[in-house]
């Protein structure tokens, strides 16, 4: 059964985080401050220890542990690199994804560096046949699973890619979009080593996506961590390139902890086209 997370606490570089309960310690690069509780840390089911790359467990991991993410629900497992598949910040975009997609009519999304997928996930929820994109073969896997319990197995096609690539090929072969998504890393690698830098291949990317976008209405999310780009350029590149017919906002994503507390964690930029010309 599907439960909640909670952010618990946070400082000193890291975070405490309830998943429906069981409680875990990790690295967080943005936790600044002191925690409020320091004593509650030493009680932890989990910890994470980023120089070892490795866990330690006080209690075992619930092998079924779902998060509830509002129209579905995803399975979360630590991973050697300390994430647990899935970026619970994200929450308001899932449901974001699921109603614009519904609102769209959405026939086809993509979803690209779609890492588990749970963006993929929720705009199955709202209605859309998705094609889900990552590198990654061990991600790409994670994802079937997540969409098999969910039960949009057959409503998300998935594809192992580099996604530049994959969104070339989409172009010369004229397939088209109504919702894209994209969670480009800082940097990275595709399948055959091609090396990725978000402040070289973003725009060329995006200026392809944006024709691989059709209909009356089309939209666009772009979700990110980095010091080279922040939302306020994309949203500059977008109102540059668009003016009438563009709806563009953008904020930091951010957890927030009993105490209101608010721990950074990147930036997203939501788009919406009015005009199926680009």
């Amino acid at each position: 059964m599907a439960s909640s997370y909670q952010l618990l606490d946070f400082g000193r570089g890291r975070k405490l985080e309830s998943l429906a309960g069981y409680v875990i310690d990790r690295p967080s690069p943005a936790a600044a401050g002191h925690p409020k509780y320091a004593a509650t840390w030493d009680g932890v089911d989990a910890r994470y220890h980023e120089s070892e790359r490795r866990w330690t467990f006080n209690r075992p991991w619930p092998e079924d542990l779902q998060i509830d993410c509002g129209r579905f629900s995803m399975p979360v497992q630590p991973t050697p690199y300390g994430h647990l598949g899935l970026f619970p910040e994200q929450y308001d975009n899932w449901q974001w994804i699921a109603e614009t997609s519904q609102k769209l009519g959405c026939d086809s999304a993509l979803n690209l560096f779609a890492y588990t997928g749970a963006s993929s996930l929720a705009a199955a929820a709202g209605g859309a046949k998705v094609t889900h994109v990552d590198a990654a073969k061990p991600n790409v896997n994670a994802a079937k699973v997540a969409a098999g319990l969910a039960g949009f197995g057959d409503s998300v096609r998935f594809m192992t890619d580099d996604a530049r690539k994959f969104v070339a090929r989409e172009l010369r072969r004229e397939r088209n979009y109504q919702l894209i998504i994209l969670d480009p890393p800082a940097y990275g690698h595709g399948p055959k080593g091609s090396a990725w830098r978000l402040e070289r291949d973003l725009w060329p990317l995006l200026s392809d996506c944006i024709q691989l976008l059709s209909g009356p209405r089309t939209a666009m999310l772009i979700t990110g961590h980095s010091e080279q780009i922040e939302g306020r350029d994309i949203v500059r590149w977008l109102r540059d390139r668009f003016g009438e017919g563009l709806s563009v906002s953008t904020r930091r994503a951010e957890l927030i902890d009993p105490h209101h507390r608010q721990l950074d964690c990147g930036f997203w930029v939501r788009a919406e086209f009015g005009r199926s010309d680009r």
